[in-house]
């Protein structure tokens, strides 16, 4: 099996007003990382020890500007709805969520040779600009797809005018 370097995507657009978003993991996921790869190094008979796991994920996440409104768009693939917070505080607008691996009972006596999907939890917080109403933040999730919808507010409008032409 040949091994191909991951890189993460970088983002297309920058959302106006924010930095990157940076994060780090905790102490407890690098701790879990470590023991599972102590772990796989001594049990695993294939030897996809030394493959690297990454640290924690972070969901891939779009934003697209119209004239109405903001839409943030991420991916949360094999989650519920019940696992995912989103919340608007100060000027933030936080996602937070936990993505749990699947377990069945009877399942014990399996032994897994590759994980390459990522579990555990993740938090996002982008600083809204002062043009979104954030009262009126809406927000839907289907198929795995979150769908924020950060409206702007009624000052963020253009407002036209006609241009009087003088003559010389």
């Amino acid at each position: 099996m040949a091994l191909v370097r991951f890189t993460r995507r970088q983002p297309r657009i920058n959302f106006p007003g924010l930095g990157a978003a940076t994060a780090f993991p905790t102490f407890d996921d690098v701790e879990n990382r470590m023991s599972r790869f102590i772990e796989r190094a001594l049990n695993e008979p294939l030897g996809n020890a030394f493959v690297a796991e990454p640290m924690a994920w972070v969901p891939a996440i779009d934003i697209i500007e119209s004239a109405k409104e903001f839409l943030l768009t991420a991916e949360l693939p094999g989650m519920d709805q019940k696992d995912i917070d989103v919340s608007v505080e100060d000027g933030m607008l936080t996602i937070r969520g936990e993505k749990t691996e699947e377990k069945k009972e009877g399942e014990e006596d399996k032994k897994g040779y590759l994980y390459e999907r990522t579990y555990g939890s993740f938090q996002r917080s982008f600083a809204l600009p002062p043009l979104v109403d954030g009262a009126n933040v809406a927000a839907e999730f289907d198929k795995g797809v979150l769908k924020i919808h950060l409206p702007k507010s009624a000052d963020a409008k253009p407002k036209g005018r006609k241009v009087d032409i003088k003559s010389a």
